[in-house]
């Protein structure tokens, strides 16, 4: 009748296809919004199936390929995304050329009975997860996620109460290493598994500039390709591994610039001296940071300004964009450039020394433009006088 839920029958696999592509401009709608995150975090939704046959619960033998979930003709090759999605993996791929991995650990956070029916494990039940039990074919993205997150939450709270690990956490039933392989396909696969829902939790992967974290997700064996067209039979991934996609959402790293200026030779007559710069940071094509900083000197010395939380990886150029009235460069170029670095400071240096003649005075604004991302991932500068 209206507004049961249908029995829970047999399940089955059906691949979800929205991306979670985290915070970055040019991916649909779906994958750069954060507060879908929480939505699209399982991979595989059982789905009601009627002529699988029964589920071999002795089955010891289980193996998931894990890959990136990023699309495209070629799942798990970073060269074959679509254009708008290549500078997000560009850099995960970069690093796992280096020889970096993602490490994958997999729980067993319920057994599945040879008709389909899950029981939650005694480690895992008492947050919520007893209600994956009744799941069917009416389940939601949104629920399966919450029992991810109810999962993986249950982990956190444990390492938390015993960062030793003496024996209060649950080993991982499984692992990974996904890694870059022949070809550009980021794979990696971990067997021997047992049937049941798995928790699957990858460790964040930090490259130079960026860190990836890879939301909680669940996946059951087996699998059965019914819901996507498939064959109606249960695939243990024995002969060919059920696939499951990783999910990363990009965060930036940032690091500081320090500004230094060195005034070797001061006119009291003159009095004050003051000195502009105009700084702008770069990073793959864009824009990321545009600000004013002056400097303002009572006698000779030196002075300095750090600018904090520039984007790592960003080129900066500072250019001394006015030197004071009567000071001059003294090494004749007004430009310096530096790479931040992720949680260091680099340095641009100036110097400058009173050359005897008279710039002109005048008064100035200083504009500031602080880099930003709106709630959908893109960026932008946002302009304040100050």
């Amino acid at each position: 009748g209206a507004g049961k839920r249908k029995p829970a029958g047999r399940m089955t696999m059906e691949r979800r296809e929205t991306q979670m592509k985290g915070n970055r401009k040019g991916t649909r709608a779906a994958g750069i919004m954060l507060g879908l995150a929480a939505m699209c975090a399982a991979a595989w939704i059982p789905r009601t199936v009627y002529g699988a046959g029964a589920i071999d619960t002795e089955k010891d033998d289980c193996r998931i390929l894990f890959t990136l979930d990023i699309g495209g003709p070629d799942t798990g090759n970073p060269e074959a995304v679509p254009p708008d999605d290549k500078e997000y993996y560009g850099e995960l791929s970069g690093a796992l050329d280096g020889g970096d991995s993602i490490a994958v650990s997999l729980y067993r956070v319920a057994e599945v009975d040879a008709g389909g029916h899950f029981r939650v494990l005694a480690d895992y039940r008492g947050i919520g997860l007893e209600e994956m039990e009744e799941a069917d074919s009416g389940t939601t993205a949104r629920e399966w996620a919450g029992w991810a997150e109810s999962a993986a939450a249950i982990l956190g709270e444990k390492e938390t109460a015993d960062p030793e690990g003496n024996g209060s956490l649950p080993l991982p039933d499984g692992s990974a290493e996904v890694v870059k392989g022949e070809e550009g396909r980021i794979a990696g696969t971990t067997g021997k598994l047992r049937t049941g829902m798995y928790l699957v939790l990858a460790e964040p992967l930090e490259t130079e500039s960026s860190i990836y974290r890879f939301l909680p997700f669940l996946v059951s064996l087996p699998g059965n390709d019914y819901g996507t067209g498939g064959n109606d039979v249960w695939n243990y991934g024995d002969r060919e591994p059920v696939e499951a996609g990783l999910k990363p959402e990009k965060e930036d790293l940032y690091g500081n610039l320090s500004l230094e200026k060195k005034l070797t030779s001061y006119n009291e007559t003159l009095k004050g001296a003051s000195f502009v710069f105009e700084v702008k940071a770069v990073k793959a094509g864009r824009l990321v940071y545009s600000d004013v900083v002056s400097l303002n000197f009572d006698g000779p010395g030196s002075k300095s300004h750090v600018i904090e939380k520039i984007p790592a990886g960003a080129e900066v150029t500072v250019t001394e964009v006015y030197s004071g009235a009567g000071y001059s460069e003294s090494t004749g170029n007004p430009v310096g450039t530096a790479v931040t670095e992720a949680g260091r400071t680099v340095q641009i240096s100036f110097e400058n020394e009173y050359d005897g003649h008279l710039n002109g005075g005048g008064t100035g604004v200083v504009n500031h433009f602080t880099y930003g991302k709106d709630g959908e991932g893109n960026e932008n500068l946002a302009w304040e006088k100050q």
